[in-house]
């Protein structure tokens, strides 16, 4: 019987280094490291018998706009699991530590991703789940995109009096620790930059293949035109979050326009990268897509519990991308 429960004081060094592990990529591995002080949200970790780190997830209870209400939702997310332990187990004892907290503090229903290609997940999760763990059901595509930054003009503007009362958008939005936040508006569409590198950072683990030996000549290629370059093994990917984006109605015109301010911002503060999270059925997809990036898509599911009602066909929620 592992040791399931949620985290203290001390596990933030064996946290912190459970999270770093290298998350394998077709050329390239990259490390997810996150800084448990402070955390806002409830983690929950997993310990062998022999007292090593197996695991670990993030549970949290924002307050969310839910049909012109506020309501407190969950979310689901930071699984992280160390491979020599895989199968042992775990996700059943992790989903009855779930239960009982859910239990003591309930919510009506969860939100959660998985990426495209973990088949793996999929098929334990959603496929082939016990019946005491809860139901995710599908809620459309978040489409990741990591935008390359370039010098274009910006202005930073105050941020909001008012509140977005979009589905599934915060109600209130508090910044982490060390968080610094910019924001930009125009005509109606408006949204932060996050700066969380003092929190969350991605590095790169390694390379593969001809890509380890092809990077000094490709670095070269990228410094010509001015774009993003390939750090070295164990060097920061410089990034920050699109947060809180949300706009008066269906605007491209006016969103055309907001998306360089932001790029330019996250220029001028050292980004190499914009991560900007939309949903596959956004209207304003295609046109963040016409910009240089790397894309990244997840399925969306709505996690309930049983004895709640299938949630109806609502489209596809809001999804405040720095908080999966």
């Amino acid at each position: 019987m592992n040791d399931f429960r949620l985290a203290r004081p001390e596990d933030r060094a064996d946290l912190e280094a459970l999270s770093a592990l290298p998350v394998p990529g077709r050329w390239i591995d990259l490390s997810y490291r996150r800084c448990f002080q402070d955390c806002r949200e409830q983690v929950l970790l997993g310990r062998t018998q022999t007292g090593e780190m197996a695991a670990l997830a993030l549970r949290s209870l924002p307050l969310l706009w839910r049909r012109g209400t506020p309501q407190r939702l969950g979310y689901l997310g930071g699984l992280r699991v160390d491979p020599r332990f895989q199968g042992r187990n775990l996700l059943a004892e992790g989903f009855a530590l779930l239960r009982r907290l859910h239990e003591a503090d309930p919510v009506e229903e969860y939100l959660a991703t998985i990426v495209e290609g973990n088949q793996l997940a999929r098929r334990l999760l959603v496929e082939r789940a016990r019946p005491s763990w809860p139901r995710f059901f599908p809620s459309g595509v978040l489409c990741t995109l990591a935008l390359e930054t370039r010098a274009f003009p910006f202005q930073v503007v105050s941020a909001p009096d008012g509140q977005c009362q979009r589905e599934y958008f915060p109600c209130e939005t508090p910044e982490e620790a060390g968080e610094r936040r910019w924001w930009v508006q125009h005509e109606g569409v408006i949204g932060c930059l996050r700066d969380l590198s003092r929190t969350r950072q991605t590095r790169v683990a390694g390379y593969h293949g001809a890509l380890r030996w092809l990077r000094p000549l490709f670095n070269l290629w990228q410094k010509l035109w001015k774009r993003p370059l390939l750090p070295a093994s164990g060097s920061l990917l410089k990034g920050g979050y699109a947060g809180f984006v949300c706009s008066d109605g269906y605007r491209p015109r006016a969103f055309e326009q907001w998306l360089p301010g932001m790029l330019g911002m996250a220029r001028a503060q050292g980004m190499d990268w914009l991560y900007l999270g939309l949903c596959e059925s956004d209207p304003y997809l295609p046109i963040a897509r016409r910009f240089r990036h790397r894309l990244y898509r997840s399925q969306v599911f709505r996690v309930r519990y049983q004895g709640q009602p299938a949630p109806l066909n609502e489209g596809a929620p809001y999804l405040e991308l720095a908080w999966l």
